[in-house]
C-alpha cells in the first residue's frame, strides 16, 4: 500500500490512502477549517480521490498504520 504521511498539523496533517483513493485529514477542531477541505482537494489530488475527516488523534494514527 502506498501511503503518503503529512504531520505538520492543521489542514497539512492529513494521510493519503493511494490504493483506497482517500485522503484522511485530522482536525481537532474542525469548523471552520472544514470548508477548505474541497478547494485542497481540487488543487492537490485527482477528482476521484475521497476526502474524510477525523477529530480524534487515535482514529488518524490507526489510518497510518494501514502501512
Amino acid at each position: 500500500m502506498n501511503t503518503k504521511h503529512n504531520y505538520e498539523g492543521g489542514l497539512f496533517n492529513y494521510i493519503v490512502l493511494k490504493e483506497e483513493k482517500e485522503v484522511i485529514f485530522y482536525l481537532h477542531n474542525p469548523y471552520p477549517d472544514c470548508l477548505k477541505i474541497p478547494d485542497i482537494m481540487k488543487q492537490r489530488f485527482p477528482s476521484y480521490y475521497k476526502s474524510i475527516v477525523v477529530n480524534s488523534f487515535d482514529d488518524f494514527k490507526k489510518y497510518g498504520s494501514k502501512v
